[in-house]
């Protein structure tokens, strides 16, 4: 990926960082490779885009199961926090864990904002390579 892009990239999850309730963020390809991250160091990045990856791969396959229409995001929610794994265009996901007391209803504009600007960048990247 440009160099360019990934500074981009960054700069989106950075964003997201800044919410109060957002304890870290990752962009991953759907089959799980790492693309980008802004996770505190407890968290391993590549392990939690392959889990997020298997997630959205076994939830688009329920979604067609169930004829509910195209997959936008699956939610896994614990006595701590809540990841939400939202596909970003055709190649990608973005994983934001929160925490329980996040304003999901906030939430869920910054990273459907975020998702639409990491979709396009990754189009502009993959199209200029």
């Amino acid at each position: 990926m440009l160099g360019d892009a990934t500074k981009i990239l960054q700069g989106i999850l950075t964003e997201l960082r800044r919410m109060p309730a957002v304890l870290g963020a990752t962009i991953a390809r759907r089959d799980g490779i790492l693309i980008a991250h802004a996770l505190p160091k407890t968290m391993d990045p590549k392990k939690i885009a392959a889990m997020a990856a298997a997630i959205v791969g076994t939830s688009e396959m329920a979604v067609v199961e169930m004829g509910l229409g195209a997959f936008n995001s699956s939610i896994v929610d614990t006595h701590i926090g809540k990841m939400i794994a939202t596909g970003a265009g055709e190649e990608a996901i973005l994983v934001t864990m929160v925490r329980n007391d996040a304003n999901m209803g906030l939430l869920l504009l910054s990273v459907d904002k975020a998702v639409q600007s990491i979709a396009e960048i990754l189009k502009a990247a993959e199209v200029a390579a």
